[in-house]
């Protein structure tokens, strides 16, 4: 593939992050970390059907859905008891109290790992399912 420069016949376009969809394996995990810790609130919830999950996926199993939604960031978290490997995968959020968070983590057994470092530490949450959070602290403006 090759990828040319805009020229005045290509219309240039913006884009926008609308959700990241992760999997988790049990549903006390949406209540305990993700609502209790990362303080999400949960805006929608439905089943994906078994033909339309086999059209889009490729798996042909009904699958729960839960949309949740803190500040601008919104989850789409589907739950299914399979447990993944994320390999490099991973949510970077920023915070302004990213402290909180790890203590509320810490507090309930989450794997955190905190490294230090010259320029900036280096924060990761661990959820129960594998899913794995990067958590910065964002200055105030």
């Amino acid at each position: 593939m090759r990828f040319t420069k805009p020229t005045n016949l290509q219309k240039p376009y913006s884009m926008k992050l609308e959700h990241v969809a992760i999997t988790v394996s049990e549903k006390k995990e949406i209540e305990q970390f993700y609502q209790e810790i990362l303080g999400m609130r949960e805006i929608k919830s439905f089943t994906l059907d078994k033909k339309l999950s086999m059209d889009i996926f490729g798996i042909e199993k009904e699958t729960a859905v839960f949309q949740l939604k803190k500040d601008k960031l919104l989850l789409e978290i589907f739950l299914t008891p399979e447990k993944h490997d994320p390999g490099f995968n991973h949510i970077c959020i920023s915070t302004d109290n990213r402290e909180e968070i790890v203590k509320k983590a810490t507090r309930h057994s989450y794997k955190c790992l905190c490294l230090k470092r010259e320029i900036s530490d280096l924060i990761f949450i661990t959820d129960n399912s594998g899913n794995i959070f990067e958590v910065k602290q964002r200055d105030e403006v």
